[in-house]
């Protein structure tokens, strides 16, 4: 068990691990530049022109570190990630010192000393993060990945149209010379060595994401400019010459990037955890992945331990890592049986850092409690999917959230009531509103990482369902829910759920037939996934509606009374899978709460737009049923007549008694 201490130590650790290889590796490298410049004058007082290129090799390291984004490495990181990032941040600085040289003109510098310091450098660095690896068995330089075949060879033609024609036909073929051919070999060597370091011409497969597909071609481009740079800086081309090859790598960059949007822009696959915005686009609307475990009378939780094990859990959980928690003890200690789990397959953490759970082995645990909120996770499926990886079929979760209706609770204890509800609807703006715009959605989530996301109570247990977990409890402490949830599965490798206003629910047609209902959104994302643990939380209220169902914000509620959420419904009329009069097309699930006699009965008739309901009003689930017994045996004998009789009847209801969808 890793208590709250011993993880802020641990991220403390890694923190200094982070800063020390930095420093060292900028030593390294000052090292390596001193040592060569005494071997060469026999002095460590720089003149002039080495002063500026020390400056530029400052500059240059600071500029291959970012880009490479080698400063975030660790001793827990793969040999082969972190040597793939050292000799692009290698890459990246040589170019970048050779540009500096090359603008600012700085003579009389030593071919010898720059890539004396440079490569000595990289080959003492990568001997010092080899070292102190913690993953020095696992090599793999470079990922095995297919390769679009055609791409590369439509790139290499464009790479080829740029050499030809902005320099072979410039510097014209009679006056081409050894160092020119070098060059040639270079960019083609250049191009080749990029690609295989970026993975170019795997851009679906390796991409994380859009976003990160852009940045590996974009790193891609960056390295052979840079390569390109030095191999003119090292051959000392004449300056009337070395423009050309500059120019061309510069064009044939531009042009690529190009191809590259019009060919893959649309294909890379989204791989980010966020509801994907799809506008006046319907999609289906998927029902719960699997089955609930919750009971409705609830008994605690028992893991089967295999091992017989006295545990001692329950004392270290209430004494010291949960002390100053004492309302999350007693809610584990009211859910969980907690003496049937094994205390050496247990694991506590505050961290909103998924490498810390990264790290556990798979399938490992049998408890796992992160006691930070998930607001603050970037991915927050990617980072369950981490969870349910780590933990033993059956094993339980337990996390933290704020749901949105206790953020303006936040701003209401900070500030007066009309500067808090100002900050209110700007916070509603920025973190509920942005996130689901195509465009804007990309300038947040630069700007704020996901940080403090505003999620819903609704999505975020329905996200836990989606990842492979069965809810078991949850509760309110301080503004914060804290949930408990089983791993029932593997996580899910469906699409991620779509946010649309229009979207389309499966439902049971006329014989049987699986039909779409067209609907407007009126539940937060992900709200599906978790329609079974609603039902036997809450049960069913008057009317045959979910009791209680906080799946839906205070707009939807606002959009079925005003029956704005059934418009699209008249599509479905217009296709013949409704008429207008009948009984209401139902799923899967709420036709299995019918007696099974009337489940067969109601099959073999087409579902309405207006049903039976609104007519006789019944109240339970049981008067439901009668009413559409009773309307069912009217329409059997006089169908014209018996539709028209319920249509007024539900009109009447409607507008004078004002009865509205719930």
């Amino acid at each position: 068990i890793n208590s709250e201490e011993s993880v802020l130590s641990y991220r403390l650790q890694k923190k200094t691990n982070f800063i020390l290889n930095n420093t060292i590796s900028f030593l390294i490298y000052l090292f390596t530049f001193f040592i060569f410049y005494y071997i060469k004058r026999e002095s460590i007082l720089l003149e002039s022109n080495y002063a500026r290129l020390f400056g530029f090799l400052i500059i240059s390291l600071i500029t291959g570190t970012i880009l490479s984004n080698k400063f975030n490495l660790t001793r827990q990181h793969e040999i082969g990630q972190t040597i793939r990032k050292l000799y692009v941040s290698l890459v990246i600085s040589l170019g970048s010192i050779t540009i500096l040289l090359l603008i600012y003109n700085v003579g009389n510098i030593s071919r010898y000393q720059l890539m004396g310091t440079m490569l000595s450098g990289f080959v003492i660095e990568v001997y010092y993060y080899v070292m102190i690896s913690e993953r020095r068995k696992q090599i793999n330089l470079i990922d095995r990945a297919k390769v679009s075949f055609n791409y590369l060879l439509t790139d290499a033609i464009i790479l080829s149209l740029f050499c030809y024609f902005l320099i072979i036909r410039n510097i014209k073929p009679e006056n081409i010379n050894e160092k020119h051919l070098i060059m040639l070999a270079a960019i083609y060597i250049s191009w080749l060595f990029s690609a295989a370091t970026t993975h170019k011409f795997n851009p679906i497969e390796i991409a994380k994401n859009k976003w990160n597909a852009f940045g590996l071609q974009i790193k891609f481009y960056l390295l052979i400019i840079s390569l390109v740079g030095l191999s003119v800086y090292l051959l000392q081309l004449n300056p009337g010459n070395w423009e050309h090859f500059i120019q061309a790598i510069i064009a044939y960059s531009a042009v690529s990037f190009l191809l590259f949007i019009f060919l893959f822009a649309e294909k890379v696959k989204n791989k980010s955890d966020e509801v994907t915005a799809i506008f006046l686009k319907a999609y289906e609307l998927k029902g719960p992945a699997i089955p609930s475990f919750v009971k409705k009378n609830f008994s605690k939780y028992s893991f089967k331990n295999i091992e017989a094990t006295e545990s001692v859990l329950k004392q270290k959980l209430q004494f010291e890592f949960l002390k100053d928690y004492e309302d999350v003890f007693l809610f584990l200690d009211r859910m969980l049986d907690l003496k049937s789990f094994d205390t050496r397959k247990t694991f506590i953490i505050r961290s909103s850092d998924p490498y810390n759970i990264s790290v556990l082995n798979p399938e490992s645990h049998q408890l796992l409690i992160n006691l930070h909120e998930l607001n603050d996770q970037r991915r927050i499926n990617d980072y369950l999917r981490i969870v349910n990886k780590r933990l033993i079929k059956g094993g339980v979760f337990v996390g933290a959230l704020v749901p949105n209706k206790n953020r303006y609770n936040r701003f209401l204890k900070s500030y007066q009531f009309l500067i808090a509800n100002i900050f209110s609807f700007i916070d509603f703006i920025w973190k509920r509103v942005f996130p689901k715009l195509p465009l804007i959605r990309k300038i947040y989530f630069t700007f704020t990482r996901g940080k403090d996301a505003a999620i819903s109570l609704a999505e975020g247990l329905g996200r836990l369902v989606y990842c492979g977990f069965e809810i078991l409890d949850l509760t309110e402490i301080n503004e914060t829910v804290y949930f408990a949830a089983v791993k029932a599965k593997e996580s899910s490798t469906e699409e991620n759920p779509h946010y649309s206003p229009i979207f389309k629910m499966r439902r049971i047609g006329e014989n049987g037939k699986t039909i779409y209902v067209y609907k407007l959104r009126t539940m937060h994302p992900y709200s599906e996934f978790i329609q079974d643990f609603v039902y036997k939380q809450n049960d069913l209220e008057s009317g045959g509606k979910f009791k209680d169902d906080f799946r839906i914000p205070a707009w939807g509620k606002l959009f079925r009374k005003l029956w704005l959420d059934e418009l699209p419904m008249l599509i479905n009329w217009l296709k013949r899978d409704l008429k207008f009069v009948g009984v209401r097309p139902l799923s899967s699930h709420y036709l299995n709460l019918y007696s099974k006699q009337h489940q067969e009965r109601r099959k073999k008739f087409k579902p309405g737009l207006v049903p039976p309901f609104y007519a006789d009003m019944p109240v339970t689930i049981n008067e439901i049923e009668e009413s559409e017994s009773k309307y069912l045996d009217a329409y059997e004998k006089h169908p014209v007549k018996t539709d028209i009789t319920y249509f007024f009847r539900a009109l009447y209801n409607i507008l004078i008694k004002h009865k509205r969808s719930q």
